[in-house]
């Protein structure tokens, strides 16, 4: 005759121990879950005579700015939002030359153009991602339209 099975029971010691080890692992899960990304909390931006230009993805054609237009420097790196002149928070090599548009700022960086454009608020002071218009006309040698985040349409 076969022997009846034999119930296998976790001592509730054991059975508390592996509830707690469980319980800890989901904290941690659900932690690391909450947790933000600082990095990517800021969109690219510089600050020059206390306006916030915004720093689009994609850069202008090639042969659409001049070197020779230069008027000043990005020179100083935050971790933030930047809140002073001539801070930028990417990018944390050398001061970074920009020249006036009609449009904005046009920065150059790693070797292309790009336009970047005043930042916007709303009534609140909350900021306002991309704030222009759709389609915004690029003035120099050659014409374009840029839509934000920038790409040449």
């Amino acid at each position: 005759m076969a022997e009846p099975e034999k119930k296998r029971r976790i001592s509730s010691k054991k059975g508390l121990l592996l509830v707690l080890l469980l319980a800890g692992v989901l904290l941690v899960a659900v932690g690391k879950m909450m947790q933000r990304d600082t990095a990517a909390d800021y969109p690219a931006a510089i600050m020059v005579d206390g306006t916030v230009y915004l720093v689009p993805v994609d850069p202008l054609p090639a042969g659409t700015m001049d070197e020779g237009e230069i008027t000043g420097c990005v020179d100083s790196y935050t971790e933030t939002f930047p809140e002073k002149d001539g801070q930028r928070n990417f990018s944390r090599g050398a001061a970074l030359p920009y020249t006036r548009t009609a449009e904005g700022i046009a920065l150059l960086y790693d070797g292309a153009w790009y336009l970047c454009v005043p930042a916007r608020y709303d009534e609140d002071g909350r900021f306002i991602a991309w704030g222009r218009p759709p389609r915004v006309p690029v003035s120099g040698r050659h014409r374009a339209f840029l839509t934000f985040p920038a790409q040449i349409i």
